[in-house]
């Protein structure tokens, strides 16, 4: 299952504001480590849109690239897609995160 940081579903899971801080900090430097290895290789995308409930969906994208040798499959992101899911919506998705992180 997937969460957002507002969901109300995740207000059953009570942390610390030390830890929710401490979780967030390390998720976003994995993000740039990854962000920053990918600026400097060719990579291909897996795009996946998912239903959670109701009409909500999520897209979660994987990018695939070679490390040292051998293939390696990281995911990207998972983002909330707020209105429709079309083709179009995927795609501007995908665009405006790869272009915030000048890739």
């Amino acid at each position: 299952m997937v969460l957002g940081k507002d969901d109300k579903d995740n207000k059953a899971i009570v942390l610390s504001n030390k830890f929710d801080n401490r979780i967030d900090k390390m998720s976003e430097d994995i993000e740039m480590q990854l962000v920053k290895k990918l600026k400097t290789r060719t990579f291909s995308v897996q795009l996946d849109e998912s239903p959670l409930r109701d009409s909500e969906a999520v897209l979660i994208t994987y990018i695939r690239y070679v490390n040292k040798d051998h293939f390696a499959e990281e995911m990207l992101f998972c983002k909330s897609l707020e209105s429709t899911t079309t083709s179009k919506d995927i795609y501007n998705k995908l665009k405006t995160y790869l272009d915030a992180n000048n890739m």
